[in-house]
């Protein structure tokens, strides 16, 4: 238990948080009216920003003394590189469009699945439908959540577990704040959970408990990044990750503005700019000296 508290603090809140509020918003059968979850989303959206923005002030690791360079100037042309050869680098390999592919796959093969046992439930009411009256087994399908009622359930869950899944796992947001969760730092993740348990609960007043399962995603995911940032604090410097949480937190800024309309950013393009750092930092020292 200490040890999931000292590296997987950050991804276990936010598997619980999203689970509760993703079940009580579905209780929620009428919804939020949209004039209440646009403006929540909105204010929820300059929470990100602020995050993005308090990451990047952070202040900048030491150089070597006597350096070309000073620790702010070092920090500066790091992420401007990072993030010039790893947005180039996500956009060649297209990282939005195969996620989002992905999530199609997903919706499509909940579609079928639902479909499948849809026919089965529909079947097995015409089997005993010799003991019941034509009314009977109407009433007995509905219940069942045969035809296009039930179709309607399985589109619901599917686009909601879909949805919520990939506003809440693509993104630097979750890759930094796990990283930094498992050096003992779940600051991003516990601040990522609040926001994300807001908005579990608007969607899942609409899209019902397709929302709640995403949990298991977000606890996936996650846990994946927690397992890379275990990995990467034998490997690299404490440097070198807050070299990459600096650059996590420029994309974390612009997933904000996308959430308010300012822009219309592919920022999962851009998530490589933060494996990019590593590189680009051992670079600057072979070359400046730092």
């Amino acid at each position: 238990m200490d040890f999931i508290f000292s590296h997987f603090l950050g991804t276990t809140v936010n598997f619980v948080a999203v689970l509760i509020a993703g079940i009580l918003g579905t209780l929620l059968k009428r919804g939020i009216p949209k004039r209440f979850s646009d403006i929540i989303m909105s204010a929820m959206a300059i929470c990100v920003i602020y995050i993005g923005i308090d990451g990047v002030l952070a202040p900048a690791p030491e150089v070597a003394e006597g350096s070309f360079l000073n620790a702010g100037l070092f920090k500066v042309l790091l992420m401007i590189v990072s993030m010039a050869v790893g947005t180039v680098l996500g956009e060649l390999i297209d990282l939005d469009k195969q996620l989002n592919r992905l999530a199609n796959s997903l919706g499509r093969g909940f579609k079928r699945i639902s479909s499948a046992l849809s026919r089965k439930k529909a079947a097995g009411a015409a089997a005993s439908s010799d003991a019941l009256s034509t009314e009977q087994t109407v009433g007995r399908e509905d219940n069942c959540g045969s035809g296009e009622g039930g179709v309607d359930v399985a589109a619901r869950f599917s686009e909601g577990f879909v949805s919520c899944s990939l506003l809440f796992c693509v993104g630097a947001m979750a890759i930094n704040g796990a990283i930094l969760d498992a050096q003992g730092q779940p600051g991003i993740l516990l601040a990522k959970t609040v926001i994300d348990s807001i908005v579990c609960f608007i969607m899942a007043g609409t899209l019902g408990i397709g929302c709640a399962f995403s949990a298991f995603a977000v606890l996936i995911y996650q846990g994946a990044f927690n397992i890379v940032g275990l990995v990467l604090t034998e490997l690299v410097s404490a440097a070198t990750i807050s070299y990459m949480s600096a650059v996590g937190s420029l994309i974390i800024i612009l997933i904000g503005t996308n959430v308010l309309g300012m822009t219309k950013v592919k920022t999962a393009n851009m998530v490589p700019a933060m494996f990019i750092a590593i590189g680009v930092e051992a670079l600057f020292r072979l070359v400046f000296g730092a």
